[in-house]
């Protein structure tokens, strides 16, 4: 009899619940929605959401909001090297050269052998025509990955500045092997020939 009396009171409880559930649903609606809209003014409560929105600003060219929450991300993350990355990439987007060394430089020394820091350090020493830095930066990203094409061309384009023809055609080379396809290394090679000549 006792259990029946549980029984019973717990359906009556139930139905009390589930009466109330719609008011309490649109409490719990409302207050989502405010957390959802502070997330979004602070920049989201996950690492992950800032980063895709960070992502996406940069891929679509929005330089200044993508530098605003790589620069909070790495304050909560100072050691996530891939963030140092991300803003270098950025800085070197808006030709701020000397930021993006400085960014890359920090990437470094927390992963010592990232094989894309040391491509992307060639980039901004490229860029700002300090080919010499260049060259050196890919090479120690092709000691370290070797399998990259893009990388070889890189390096071709660095030793052609220097004009260092030889070396050029020889990065050319390795490039075309790993993408026997690429239509534009094809072309380097080609003109790289012709300068040995």
């Amino acid at each position: 009899m006792f259990e029946l009396l549980i029984f019973v009171a717990t359906i009556v409880l139930l139905f009390v619940v589930l009466g109330k559930l719609p008011l309490e649903e649109e409490v719990v609606t409302k207050l989502v929605a405010e957390a959802k809209q502070h997330d979004d003014e602070e920049g989201g409560p996950k690492k992950e959401n800032a980063l895709t929105r960070a992502d996406k600003y940069a891929g679509s060219g929005d330089y200044v909001k993508a530098e605003k929450i790589y620069l909070r991300l790495i304050t909560k993350d100072p050691q996530d090297a891939s963030l140092y990355n991300k803003l270098a990439l950025v800085y070197l987007s808006k030709k701020a050269f000397a930021d993006a060394k400085h960014a890359l430089d920090q990437a470094l020394q927390l992963e010592p052998d990232n094989d894309t820091f040391y491509n992307n350090q060639g980039l901004t020493a490229y860029s700002q025509g300090e080919y010499d830095e260049a060259v050196e930066a890919y090479e120690k990203s092709i000691e370290i990955n070797n399998k990259v094409a893009s990388r070889f061309m890189n390096l071709g384009l660095a030793y052609q500045m220097l004009k260092q023809n030889r070396k050029a055609t020889d990065a050319y080379e390795k490039a075309l092997i790993l993408e026997p396809q690429n239509e534009e290394y094809k072309r380097l090679l080609l003109e790289s020939e012709a300068k040995l000549k």
